[in-house]
């Protein structure tokens, strides 16, 4: 199946920023990966992954990082969108990506969008 987009790979970067004492074992999971599904929702995606699972699971209290909440640039315009790495006995498995809306509140259907094509402008913080 197809690579992580490039929005993808942004979200994936700014964990790895955030959470410092787990970002060089997620970076080594995250090296090769096999993507087994990709979910548009219209309102968001998932993202699902298989991670090489002979290096250790990562040490985290949750099975969650929810982490950045961005402005992410679609087509023309700004959305707001959240994003969640979820976890499975410690291994990387899903990106989900769901979006708040517009700075003035609209939604826009992704369904009309290419995902590959969304670019992360900056997390909010």
């Amino acid at each position: 199946m197809a690579e992580f987009t490039k929005l993808e790979h942004a979200v994936f970067a700014s964990i790895c920023e955030a959470q410092t004492e787990i970002s060089d074992a997620l970076r080594t999971l995250l090296l090769n990966v096999r993507i087994t599904q990709r979910d548009n929702t219209g309102h968001g995606f998932y993202t699902s992954f298989e991670v090489d699972r002979s290096h250790p699971p990562i040490q985290f209290p949750k099975r969650w990082i929810d982490w950045p909440d961005a402005e992410v640039m679609v087509g023309n315009r700004v959305l707001l969108m959240g994003f969640i790495l979820w976890l499975e006995d410690g291994y990387p498995k899903c990106l989900e990506g769901f979006q708040y809306g517009t700075k003035s509140g609209e939604s826009i259907d992704l369904h009309r969008e290419d995902l590959g094509a969304l670019m992360l402008l900056g997390p909010i913080l």
